[in-house]
């Protein structure tokens, strides 16, 4: 067996008109791959994935940084800090392997000033916050690393807040960004990324470009391995136990009709595909609901419905399914497929309702 580990620094040093240091991010992952001969079939146990990740999925993190405001001060301050730590939310859906599209709300946090007017000193706090909207692209590199570059339009809304008034404005400007993410496992991702918000603000709260440095989190939906095929062999027994591609069983209901006041079974040539499936397949299962029509009492019809299920349900049971695959409901005369005027009409609502539901379902084989 051999270890690969694989280190990746990324340094970005963003100097202003002030020395400004924003970030140094490290990077780190590692993969391991393991390797062994085929040196005794009966002796050996393998090990192999056989399944695929999804293209598409949905995803939502955060991210926290700092951020620069590049025009954060008047010329004539006598004190400015346009530094600030920004922080966000983000979500988006990522279309294939390459695309995605990505809603944000970001804060971008607040820069101060302070200026002298007349012989007072008075501080000025600028923020920042938004909705940003972007369409992604990216690229894989090795090691779960990859590189992405977004462009999009930021709804920004400016607050100036100074020591007698309060302004606010708020626009639309355009963004970019760059940065890789890491594939920390199959539904989590970290992400390094830079962002830069071009002319926020107008006229009255005042105007600036913003530059952002940021690390993030996120979760995806879905984007799971639903299998781990397994091949086992024994050293002292022939018997194979091996487990196939998944398959997928499509939806499948049915009406199973009764005689007036009876809960016997007329025919059982339609629970055979149930019991072909769940006999089969050990993970499938099966609903069953019973009705009856409005002749009698509620609490009668009730138990009635109930007895119906219970005869298909020791029907399948005697034909070899499992208890645990089958699921019962009774409703008694609720619900009616049709209205009970008329007497064809009041035997189409004498019935157990049979819902196959749709699954995937690892089929078991064995070898002799």
């Amino acid at each position: 067996m051999e270890e690969q580990m694989l280190y990746y620094r990324i340094l970005r040093n963003l100097n202003f008109t002030k020395q400004f240091t924003l970030l140094t991010f490290l990077c780190f992952g590692s993969v391991q791959a393991t390797e062994q001969a085929h040196v005794n079939l009966l002796e050996q146990e393998q090990s192999q994935t056989l399944s695929t990740l999804p293209e598409s999925y949905f995803y939502l993190g955060g991210k926290i940084g700092v951020n620069h405001y590049q025009h954060g001060c008047e010329s004539w301050n006598i004190a400015c800090d346009k530094n600030s730590t920004m922080s966000g939310i983000f979500a988006g859906y990522q279309l294939n392997n390459n695309f995605a599209l990505e809603a944000a709300y970001v804060d971008l946090g607040e820069a101060e000033a302070t200026y002298l007017e007349g012989s007072n000193k008075h501080i000025y706090q600028g923020s920042m916050t938004g909705i940003n909207l972007s369409a992604l692209g990216s690229i894989d590199l090795p090691a779960n690393f990859s590189l992405f570059a977004k462009a999009g339009l930021f709804n920004w809304h400016g607050e100036n807040k100074g020591p007698f008034s309060t302004i606010k404005a708020d626009d639309w400007s355009p963004s970019l960004g760059a940065g890789i993410t890491y594939q920390v496992s199959d539904s989590w991702q970290a992400r390094l990324q830079y962002e830069y918000f071009h002319h926020l603000g107008d006229d009255n709260i005042g105007g600036t470009n913003a530059h952002s440095t940021s690390i993030g989190i996120s979760y995806q939906f879905g984007r799971t391995r639903p299998v781990i095929i397994t091949n086992t062999v024994t050293n002292t027994v022939t018997k194979i136990v091996m487990e196939s591609a998944p398959v997928e069983l499509e939806e499948v209901t049915f009406s199973v009709l009764f005689d007036f006041d009876s809960s016997k079974l007329i025919s059982t040539d339609s629970l055979q595909i149930i019991v072909n499936r769940l006999t089969k397949y050990p993970q499938a299962t099966v609903l069953l609901q019973g009705y009856s029509d409005s002749q009698g009492t509620s609490n009668y019809n009730l138990a009635l419905s109930k007895r119906r299920t219970d005869t298909i349900t020791e029907h399948l049971i005697a034909q070899g399914v499992q208890q645990q695959q089958i699921t019962v409901e009774y409703y008694g005369e609720q619900y009616p497929a049709v209205d009970n005027i008329t007497e064809q009409h009041r035997h189409l609502n004498r019935r157990v309702q049979v819902l196959l539901p749709k699954t995937i379902v690892q089929p078991l084989q064995e070898q002799q």
